[in-house]
C-alpha cells in the first residue's frame, strides 16, 4: 500500500474492494487547490471509489486519510460513519429533499454537521446568495431548473464546511446549454474554494475543463494518471488515447462582437460560445465533426477546407483524420457514411462543428 498523503491537508486513499466483475484498487492522493477529474466509462467503478471516501462503501482493505485524519483503516479497524467525515458530497442524483425549501435543503447540510438552527440558517442565506439561487430560496426544488438545482445541492454541500469536494457526474443530467453555462461557474467555484476536489465523469470535456489532474479508470483500475497535457499527448495505452480522443488545439482568444470568441490556432481561425480571454486550449469531440464534400452553409460557423490524412476503421465508425492547414482535425463518422461519401485518404473534404461543440479549458 502507499506509504500516505505528502501534504497534510491532502486527501489520500488506498482502497481495495471486490465488486461483482472485477477488483477495484486504486491509490491517489489529491492536494490542496488540486482537482482530479476521475474519468471512465460507466460501471468502472468511479462512484464506489467516491463512496469509500464518503463512508457509505466499505472497502475489503486500505486506508483512506484526510488532512491527516484517518478516516478508514482495516489494519487497524479504523471505519468512521459518514457523518464524522467532512466531505462536500454532491451525489449523481443532487439527492435534495422534495418537501423542503431551497433554503431548508441548504440549511440542512449544516444542520447535519450540529450547528444551530439559527447558525445554519444563517449559513444557508450567505451561500444561496453566493451561488446567486436567493430568488429560489422559498422554492421547492421541483420547482427551479436543473442549472439551479445542482447550485442548491452545491451550496447543500459547502453548508456542511467541508475539508474535501466530491462531485459524482455534476454535470450529467443539464441539457447542453445550461451545461456549458455550469461548467465555467463550477470551475471558478473549485478554483476559489482551494479544496481538495474529486469529480466523477464520463465525459472527457467536462474532465478536460474541470480537472487540473485527469484519472483515467477502466475495470476497477487507474490506467493513467497525470496533467490532462500529459495524458493527451503522451497517453499509455490504445483505451486512453480511444477514451479521451480529442481535438486538442491551443491558440489565442479574444472576444468577438457577435458574442462569440475567436480562437487563433496558428493562421487558422476558429469560433467558441465559451468566453475566454488570452492563451487557451480548445477541444472538440470527433463526434460532433461533420464531414462533407461540398462547402456547407448550415449553422455550423467552423468550416475547414483539407485533405485526408489517414483513415481508420473502428467496426461500425471510422476515425478520419484530416488536414486542415497547420491543424490535424479528427472526425468520427459512420462507416455508411464514410462509404456513401467515397472517403479516401488524399481526398479533398470539409470538416465543419458549431461554435457550441468547440470548448475553452482556459
Amino acid at each position: 500500500m502507499g506509504e500516505g498523503p505528502a501534504d497534510k491537508e491532502s486527501l489520500f486513499l488506498d482502497v481495495r474492494k471486490r465488486l461483482r466483475d472485477f477488483e477495484l484498487s486504486v491509490a491517489l492522493e489529491v492536494g490542496p487547490g488540486e482537482c482530479l477529474a476521475l474519468v471512465g466509462p460507466t460501471g468502472c467503478g468511479k462512484t464506489t471509489l467516491l463512496r469509500s471516501v464518503v463512508g457509505t462503501v466499505r472497502p475489503d482493505a486500505g486506508r483512506v486519510i484526510m488532512a491527516g485524519e484517518t478516516w478508514f483503516d482495516s489494519d487497524r479497524r479504523i471505519n468512521l460513519p459518514p457523518e464524522r467525515r467532512h466531505t462536500g458530497y454532491l451525489p449523481q442524483e443532487y439527492g435534495l429533499f422534495p418537501h423542503l425549501t431551497v433554503a431548508e435543503n441548504v440549511a440542512y447540510g449544516a444542520r447535519a454537521r450540529g450547528m444551530s438552527r439559527a447558525e445554519a440558517h444563517a449559513l444557508a442565506h450567505d451561500l444561496v446568495e453566493r451561488l446567486e439561487i436567493a430568488e429560489v430560496a422559498l422554492e421547492r426544488p421541483g420547482r427551479v431548473s436543473g442549472g439551479q438545482r445542482q447550485r442548491v445541492a452545491l451550496a447543500r454541500a459547502l453548508a456542511s464546511k467541508p475539508q474535501v469536494l466530491l462531485l459524482d457526474e455534476p454535470l450529467a443530467a443539464l441539457d447542453m446549454q445550461t451545461r456549458a453555462r455550469v461548467r465555467t461557474f463550477l470551475k471558478a467555484l473549485i478554483e476559489e474554494l482551494g479544496l481538495p476536489t474529486v469529480v466523477v465523469t464520463h465525459d472527457p470535456v467536462d474532465a478536460l475543463t474541470l480537472g487540473t489532474r485527469l484519472a483515467v479508470m477502466r475495470d476497477g483500475q487507474l490506467v493513467q494518471a497525470g496533467s490532462r497535457e500529459e495524458i493527451l499527448e503522451a497517453p499509455r495505452d490504445p483505451f486512453v488515447a480511444d477514451f479521451l480522443g480529442v481535438n486538442l488545439f491551443y491558440g489565442e482568444a479574444t472576444p468577438s462582437p457577435d458574442g462569440l470568441t475567436r480562437v487563433a490556432v496558428g493562421s487558422v481561425e476558429l469560433f467558441s460560445a465559451d468566453q475566454a480571454s488570452g492563451d487557451t486550449a480548445v477541444v472538440v469531440l470527433p463526434t460532433e465533426v461533420t464531414l462533407s464534400r461540398e462547402h456547407t452553409t448550415g449553422s455550423a460557423v467552423n468550416v475547414l477546407r483539407g485533405h485526408i490524412d489517414a483513415i481508420t476503421y473502428l467496426g461500425p465508425t471510422v476515425r478520419v483524420a484530416i488536414r486542415c492547414g497547420e491543424l490535424l482535425i479528427a472526425a468520427e463518422v459512420t462507416f455508411h457514411s464514410a462509404a456513401a461519401m467515397g472517403l479516401a485518404p488524399g481526398e479533398t473534404v470539409y470538416a465543419s462543428f458549431k461554435a457550441t461543440s468547440l470548448r475553452c479549458l482556459g
